[in-house]
């Protein structure tokens, strides 16, 4: 990771740019303390917050802040559309890691906690703990009985069957998420993540730190 705290837009700028291009493709988000970071169909005679046109959208996304809607905002952009859960069936969960659709599903997962990271408001240190936090969640999806260690083998294979795969999707997430700023009115470089996090490098590290818990 290089960076820390690079010069940019604030986060109200880019929260703002990225809520109107997902307002575009049909989703109101919004944001509120204990939202459960998902995006969701809108329920019938549900009332609107946004106000004005929102009505009209069909899908929801609740955040808790800019790095969780950065991250909801990366699984659109690798999807190529708004869906309910990003497309995901919950009756199949936990994910096989040992499988095609597993391994794309987690490789998805990564890349959205990197451009997370990418764009994250804090100092390198507060970035590499919220990186931390993010992974640490996964064995609820991919194993189902939340064994870190045993996760983090599993993972650690499956990116290892296709390194080039973790890092090409990891930059689409990345790039995509760039220009969905830039699409959403800021300038290029405002929309400029504030660091480039490199997913190898960033993974290799990571399970030596959470390994060792």
């Amino acid at each position: 990771m290089a960076g820390g705290d690079a010069p940019g837009a604030d986060d109200g700028a880019l929260f703002a740019a990225a809520a109107r291009w997902l307002a575009a493709r049909g989703a109101e988000v919004r944001l509120f303390a204990d939202a459960d970071n998902c995006v969701r169909p809108r329920e019938p005679g549900e009332a609107v917050a946004a106000g004005g046109d929102a009505a009209r959208l069909p899908f929801v996304v609740e955040v808790q802040g800019f790095p969780n809607l950065v991250h909801e905002l990366a699984h659109v952009v690798l999807l190529g559309r708004v869906a309910k859960d990003h497309a995901t069936a919950a009756a199949a969960i936990p994910f096989d890691l040992g499988g095609e659709r597993g391994r794309a599903l987690f490789l998805d997962e990564l890349a959205c906690c990197v451009a997370s990271c990418a764009w994250h408001h804090g100092p390198d240190a507060a970035t590499t703990a919220w990186f931390d936090e993010q992974v640490a969640i996964q064995p609820c999806f991919f194993r189902g009985d939340g064994d870190l260690r045993a996760f983090l083998r599993d993972a650690d294979a499956a990116i290892a069957r296709d390194p080039a795969a973790c890092v090409a999707t990891c930059g689409r997430a990345h790039d995509g998420v760039r220009d969905a700023l830039v699409a959403g009115g800021l300038a290029a470089s405002a929309a400029a993540p504030r660091r480039r996090f490199e997913p190898l490098e960033q993974w290799r590290t990571l399970v030596r730190r959470l390994s060792a818990t």
